[in-house]
């Protein structure tokens, strides 16, 4: 992909949506196993009583929201419930596992991390664990602007607090319906120096590598870290 013509995330023609549609529903794609499936296997023992949702554009905040507040028209989002479950042997309690997700979300603020604080006006207390899933790499526009991006989102973490940082090896961009939009390539070696040089000691890093040839993305692993918080930078 030719990643000069591409949009970035955080434009105004980004169809959350159509995003949605694309990537995260069983059917729709061959990618569903790595992005959805492996992601929430992943993540199925971390648990957070009290969640801080933070995004970069209105329209994804809103389709949150319309999820949150079981709206008419919101995005479906059992599969992932689901998958929960039955990684739990409790296939038949989805629904209630969902419902403990809406409510365990405290607020959900924008972030702009053009901004010495992305969250202005909002300060919030540093957390103990930040979870960050594919953003970074489509808000940042060259190596540089991750590395500080990252920086800012750590000032977020507390020292001896924890990031889980999911990502894609080696992609220059995505389509949402028809119009392409950018994705910062990187590897493993990048992803590495410049984790530990935003204050992190790397736990675990595992790297699935795709079976699948796709036209949406040219991805070639989808990437997930663990990292602990040493110091502040």
């Amino acid at each position: 992909m030719d990643s000069s013509l591409h949009k970035h995330y955080h434009d105004e023609e980004f169809d959350p949506r159509g995003f949605i549609d694309t990537y995260f529903y069983n059917g729709t794609n061959d990618m569903f196993e790595e992005v959805v499936v492996y992601l929430i296997t992943q993540l199925f023992k971390m648990f957070s009583s009290e969640i801080n949702v933070i995004e970069f554009t209105d329209a994804n905040i809103r389709e949150f929201e319309m999820w949150r507040n079981k709206e008419p028209g919101a995005a479906d989002w059992s599969h992932a419930a689901k998958i929960v479950c039955e990684l739990e042997g409790k296939s038949e309690e989805w629904e209630g596992k969902e419902d403990k997700a809406r409510r365990a979300v405290k607020r959900v603020v924008k972030c702009d991390l053009t901004k010495d604080n992305p969250l202005e006006p909002v300060v919030l207390p540093q957390v103990d664990c930040l979870l960050c899933i594919f953003v970074l790499q489509v808000v940042s526009k060259d190596h540089q602007a991750f590395c500080s991006n990252l920086k800012k989102l750590a000032s977020m973490l507390k020292t001896g607090g924890h990031m889980l940082l999911i990502g894609t090896y080696n992609n220059s961009g995505y389509m949402v319906g028809e119009h392409k939009f950018f994705s910062l390539s990187y590897d493993e070696a990048f992803i590495r120096e410049a984790v530990c040089d935003a204050g992190f000691i790397i736990e675990n890093l595992e790297a699935l590598p795709t079976k699948k040839t796709s036209t949406f993305s040219d991805y070639d692993h989808v990437m997930f870290l663990i990292a602990c918080k040493e110091r502040e930078v």
